[in-house]
């Protein structure tokens, strides 16, 4: 009877096993895929290779994108370069000066083509004692103060005068001999050689005897000296001199060397 019990016993069970495996393996199966997914302490992990890994597409950012703009200084005019403003054709400002020329001088100066030339005082108004000689193309005036000659050539012409220092003294020779004049026509004007310290500077300089000719001779005798004295007056300017001879003021420009008579 036990025998037969325990064979019963070991018949059935295979069929035991077999449901047991049934049931415990699926649940093995679901625990080996959990485990695949944990990553135990000391295990580094497995690197996945470059080339199955997708690459990204380069992108540019931006402001990298777009172009810097270069740094242009803007240009500064220079003081030198500004342009004048024009005056169209208007005259030049009358001079404001502290003192003004009176009497005979103060009356040309009053006029604007000198007051504008000339521009303002620089000295005081002078009395003169001087002394002058009329040339065939020319005028010689002396200015003592000064010690000065002015030869007047060419009126209201540019270079038409200029200023030499007088260097005549009493004991130079007031003519030249072996310098004949021409013999003048009856009733014509007498040319003679300049004397004294007009002459000296008139002998001294050729350049000066072709320019200027032959002095005339205030009177039909041709030992007459041809050198007129006269008291008058000057006085200095910033741009020239006036000069006034008992009868006419010479206007002396220095902007151009130019002169005329008033």
């Amino acid at each position: 009877m036990k025998s037969g019990i325990r064979f019963h016993t070991c018949r059935s069970l295979p069929r035991a096993l077999t449901h047991l495996l049934i049931m415990v393996l699926p649940l093995l199966a679901i625990t080996l895929a959990g485990c695949n997914l944990l990553r135990f302490p000391g295990m580094a992990p497995v690197p996945t290779p470059a080339s199955s890994l997708p690459m990204p597409t380069p992108t540019l950012a931006p402001a990298l994108m777009t172009p810097i703009p270069t740094y242009t200084p803007s240009p500064t005019a220079l003081p030198s370069a500004a342009t004048p403003t024009p005056t169209f054709g208007l005259p030049p400002p009358l001079p404001t000066c502290s003192s003004t020329p009176q009497w005979g001088l103060g009356e040309v100066w009053n006029n604007e083509g000198v007051r504008t030339r000339l521009r303002c005082t620089v000295d005081e108004q002078m009395g003169v004692q001087g002394e002058e000689v009329y040339l065939e193309r020319g005028h010689m005036l002396w200015r003592p103060d000064a010690g000065l000659i002015y030869v007047l050539f060419e009126a209201d012409k540019p270079g038409g005068w200029g200023a030499f220092t007088d260097t005549f003294v009493p004991t130079d020779a007031d003519s030249d001999p072996q310098i004949v004049a021409p013999t003048p026509q009856a009733g014509a004007q007498v040319y003679t050689q300049p004397t004294g310290r007009f002459g000296k500077l008139w002998r001294g300089s050729p350049l000066l005897r072709e320019r200027l000719g032959w002095a005339m001779s205030p009177s039909t005798q041709r030992s007459a000296s041809p050198v007129l004295r006269f008291t008058g007056a000057v006085q200095d300017f910033d741009g020239g001199t006036l000069f006034w001879n008992g009868t006419t003021c010479f206007v002396l420009r220095t902007d151009d060397m130019s002169w005329i008579m008033y």
